[in-house]
């Protein structure tokens, strides 16, 4: 049984339904849809693929909208024939935002959540469009008791392109209640805006030295719920770079996602904050389930196994991947130049391999434990992207500001304008590079993979060798400590969770 749910939809889908429904008489319009399951560890995602447009005569227009039992029969046998779920659409034309369902369309959709489920082998989605505004809410039908069925309402509805646009269900996702330790926050872009970054579930994958940045500016920001990925340990090498890491975290071998959420604890503006670690990392099963709970995720990682996970993410999953990096030329103990890098990868945008952030040969590499091997990695030529490891904080804090840049410029729209491209900036010359062409045209993400969710035909989770073991090295340490102050620390956690 789900019980939490939401929608998701490209740009493209978006606009093709707006221009069928959203009719010059002002009157109600209707479509079919098809969609596939996108499974989280506590939420479904119904991502719609495909609009089945009515054909001559398949409904009725009489300010309200009727279809014909032909037209459901056409889209409910497409959709078991691609393997999809059936859904219908319908347009309240002077509604905005969310719209919930009245009795009278309860009623019709209530009417064919049955068969549908017997045809497709999976509830119907309804969704309702506001006319207005263009906003999106759904519901899935679920099988209470024979021959009943039950709408449950989505969370929200996101729409993912050059812009990200989420619709809110606000019953389940109330606002914060406004204060003023953000009131220069939303003097920047207004209420409306500050309510739906607000409520955007953020996950931030890698709790480096960019990534802490990262979690402490979206705190600040005053976004609610927010899930940070690092299954490893502070260790001394880390402090000039680690804000908020301690010299007692290396000594209590604290993990990087605890420090994380802790720190964000301090800083949030919120009201009703929730920052929850996982000491996991995104290629493990558990840690990928989480991150398909988010709707958008910020890439701190520098390792191409879980660059090519959060690369499936954004389209297969339609989940927005805010990704960055660094690279630093020291070579002879010299500084001679840095660059950093931060784009989106999402459909429509030029995903991560395309951009050359991960060579997939090196995913499998990083898979069999090749990249953990110091024999592996010392065989590797000098300049090799896996053998550089110079960095300093600045660095750090203008990479995470690039990312950050990147997540505003595409959830806020400044000037009306979402997507900029991919920017490298080159630190000697003082000059920033703008890639703004999609994916290749063999790429299979944007092409074959794009809406698949969980019937992507790729495994790219599996075990992680190097996340067991730092996990086991941190309970092995903690089985040291005395047994008061294990149970100090154990309340401790209990209270902060």
């Amino acid at each position: 049984m789900i019980t939490r749910f939401s929608a998701a939809m490209t740009s493209d889908t978006a606009q093709r339904l707006t221009d069928h429904l959203r009719r010059a008489d002002g009157q109600e319009d209707c479509a079919f849809v098809l969609w596939r399951p996108s499974t989280g560890a506590t939420r479904t995602t119904a991502l719609l693929t495909e609009v089945v447009l009515p054909q001559e005569g398949e409904r009725i227009i009489h300010g309200t909208v009727d279809f014909t039992s032909a037209y459901f029969l056409r889209a409910a046998a497409l959709a078991a024939d691609y393997g999809c779920g059936l859904g219908f659409i319908h347009a309240h034309p002077h509604g905005r935002g969310w719209q919930r369902l009245n009795a009278v369309d309860h009623a019709a959709e209530g009417s064919f959540a049955a068969q549908t489920q017997v045809i497709t082998g999976r509830p119907l989605v309804g969704l309702t469009f506001a006319g207005t505004d263009a906003g999106f809410g759904a519901r899935i039908w679920q099988q209470q008791a024979p021959r009943s069925y039950t709408p449950t309402e989505a969370e929200s509805v996101r729409v993912v392109g050059g812009r990200l646009m989420v619709t809110v269900n606000h019953r389940l996702l109330p606002v914060s209640p406004a204060t003023n330790r953000q009131l220069r926050t939303v003097s920047a872009w207004g209420q409306t805006t500050q309510d739906d970054l607000a409520r955007l579930h953020v996950g931030v994958v890698g709790c480096g030295s960019v990534g802490m940045l990262v979690v402490e500016a979206l705190a600040r920001t005053g976004i609610q719920n927010l899930s940070l990925f690092d299954f490893d340990t502070v260790e001394e090498v880390n402090l000039d770079r680690l804000l908020h890491a301690t010299i007692r975290d290396v000594g209590l071998h604290r993990a990087k996602a605890r420090i994380a959420a802790r720190s964000a604890r301090r800083a949030a503006t919120a009201t009703n904050f929730q920052a929850t670690p996982y000491e996991l990392s995104v290629v493990e099963p558990e840690g990928f389930a989480a991150a398909a709970d988010c709707d958008v995720i910020f890439s701190c990682v520098d390792r191409p196994w879980p660059r090519a996970v959060l690369n499936l993410l954004a389209y297969a999953h339609l989940i927005p991947v805010v990704d960055g990096g660094i690279a630093v030329d020291a070579r002879g103990g010299r500084l001679r130049g840095a660059e950093w890098r931060a784009h989106i990868a999402a459909p429509g945008r030029a995903c991560m391999e395309c951009l050359g952030q991960y060579d997939p040969a090196n995913v499998q590499a990083e898979r069999d434990g090749s990249l953990d091997d110091p024999a592996y990695i010392n065989g590797l030529p000098d300049d090799h992207p896996l053998r550089r490891k110079e960095n300093v904080f600045t660095f750090s804090t203008s990479a995470a500001a690039a990312q950050l840049n990147q997540f505003i410029t595409m959830t806020t729209a400044p000037g009306g304008i979402a997507d900029t491209g991919a920017h490298l900036y080159h630190l000697t010359t003082a000059t920033l590079d703008r890639h703004e062409d999609g994916c290749e045209t063999d790429c299979p993400y944007d092409c074959m993979l794009r809406e698949l969710g969980d019937d992507a035909p790729v495994t790219v989770i599996g075990r992680h060798l190097a996340a067991e073991q730092a996990r086991a090295a941190r309970s092995r340490e903690v089985r040291r400590w005395p047994l008061r102050v294990r149970r100090a620390v154990d309340d401790i956690l209990h209270r902060l969770v």
